[in-house]
């Protein structure tokens, strides 16, 4: 039997869990890492954000982790890790596609908007390919000194003193005991073994997907450029963003990296198009893009690359846990719960989850208080169902591109709200902030009162949409300083290109 011990033992070493033991160990603890299978490896959730590369450069900051520092931009990124696969990110890029028809852009953009989120390409945000970014960020955990058994599952955890928590290595059984232990494996879930409920029901976004890694396809900027688009409008090439090809009742990603791979996922209501094995998930893929002809010729000519090599189909993707925390125990955002691809919220809020138990760990060693667990705990709970609102209100507006549109705009005015306040903290305060000022009850109630009101008919007229988007105007205007819905200024940051809308 092999014995490893520590302070606090991470189960799972994506970004996730990686970050935690290298910031557990500059502070002082031991971390000791268990993963159930090896690196690199093909993972999904791959866009990340203002809000998140803030939180990053925090971190590293914070807990001298000079490693982190140059993957909060695109340029540094480059820089310092060339080997490592990202993409540059703009911004976000939205397209209606018609049902029946091919895309054909309009002179005046109404059926595209575009989001400016960095005002050049070298501080650009980044995108992850996450079989690099893990791989890498795992291997500077071992280069650290910190155990990492990966092929490593756990078959029994029980807790006296400390936690005991036993697994089989090839075969061969582990021991390690722990003060504390902090789950990261995601969807995989080790601790609510524990009899943790799923309380998943109690989120009102219903979606699945199906998605892959494509080589081949070409640029949408050429096939905007071939069509007479105005491009010239744009404030960055619309590749670069994480681009929402947006549907009558549905919607497909694009994220694009710099190696050429992109990947593209196909997000669906779960009620209107439920789970059903009578069709491959390549066939279903293809039978979706049917009725989207520019979707489905630009797919034909992709061919999907290994890892994963297949299109991939999930269930329903919303899942939470409650609590997320107990007495001697956490679980990062990642593994209490998902709602959706859409806003690009996941690799944010695991960072967010990451600081917040920094905090604690800092103050406490590994013997935190059940008390701020249980605030830990709530305040992931309460962010996830705000973000839940944020992505349910885009869906019922699915009907018409301009109340879509318009939706959208509560996700920016929470992100460029967040970023603003963060940024003029002139001290730094023992909690980080709420995730997307979750505690903003003026923020959510405009949220909620928008749901009441989104025009929920398939061709809402235009006085219906005009008075949607004045109510929304209305709602947005205390967290507004960045132009959001006013003519051609939708921009994250006021030194931003004007966008095309």
């Amino acid at each position: 039997m092999k014995n490893i011990h520590g302070d606090v033992a991470i189960f799972g070493s994506g970004f996730g869990g990686s970050i935690t033991a290298l910031m557990l160990d500059s502070l002082g603890l031991t971390p000791v890492v268990l993963d159930k299978a090896s690196h690199p490896r093909f993972t999904i959730g791959e866009s990340s954000t203002p809000t998140g590369n803030m939180i990053l450069r925090d971190l590293a900051d914070r807990y001298d982790l000079s490693t982190l520092r140059p993957m909060s931009a695109h340029g540094p990124w480059q820089d310092a890790y060339p080997d490592i696969t990202s993409g540059r990110k703009r911004g976000f890029s939205y397209f209606h596609h018609p049902r029946g028809e091919s895309f054909a852009p309009a002179l005046d953009h109404s059926n595209e908007l575009l989001v400016a989120a960095s005002s050049d390409p070298y501080h650009s945000d980044t995108q992850w390919l996450r079989a690099d970014v893990d791989a890498f960020l795992s291997e500077k955990v071992r280069e650290a000194g910190i155990p990492l058994l990966e092929n490593t599952t756990v078959t029994d955890i029980d807790r006296g003193d400390r936690w005991r928590i036993q697994a089989m290595r090839n075969g061969t059984p582990v021991e390690s005991r722990a003060d504390f232990i902090v789950d990261a494996t995601g969807k995989s879930q080790v601790l609510p073994s524990l009899n943790v409920p799923d309380a998943g029901t109690s989120l009102q976004t219903r979606s699945r997907a199906l998605f892959s890694h494509f080589r081949g396809l070409s640029r949408w900027r050429d096939y905007m450029d071939a069509k007479g688009a105005r491009i010239g409008d744009h404030p960055f090439p619309c590749d670069e963003a994480a681009v929402h090809h947006v549907l009558d009742d549905s919607w497909l990603w694009e994220i694009r990296f710099d190696d050429g791979r992109v990947s593209a996922g196909l997000v669906l209501d779960a009620d209107t198009h439920p789970y059903s094995s009578s069709q491959t998930p390549r066939e279903e893929w293809r039978a979706h893009l049917q009725s989207y002809p520019t979707l489905l010729h630009r797919f034909e000519e992709g061919q999907t690359v290994d890892p994963p090599g297949q299109i991939v189909r999930t269930g329903r993707l919303q899942r939470l846990v409650d609590p997320a925390a107990g007495p001697g125990w956490a679980l990062l955002p990642s593994t209490a719960g998902f709602v959706d691809p859409l806003h690009s919220t996941g690799i944010a809020h695991t960072l967010s989850g990451i600081e917040r138990l920094g905090r604690l760990f800092e103050r406490y060693g590994a013997a935190v208080p059940a008390s701020s667990l249980n605030r830990y705990s709530r305040a992931l709970h309460r962010e996830f169902h705000c973000i839940d609102r944020l992505v349910r209100l885009c869906y019922d507006a699915l009907h018409s591109f301009r109340a879509w549109t318009v939706s959208t705009m509560f996700y920016f005015a929470a992100a460029t709200t967040y970023e603003r306040r963060r940024a003029h903290v002139e001290e730094t305060p023992r909690t980080p902030p709420p995730f997307l000022c979750a505690e903003d009850a003026q923020l959510w109630d405009g949220v909620r009162r928008a749901s009441r009101a989104v025009p929920d008919v398939a061709d809402p007229s235009k006085h219906a949409l005009d008075a949607y988007e004045e109510q929304v105007k209305d709602s947005i205007r205390p967290f507004n300083d960045v132009g959001l819905l006013a003519p051609r200024t939708t921009n994250m940051y006021p030194h931003a290109a004007a966008p095309a809308h």
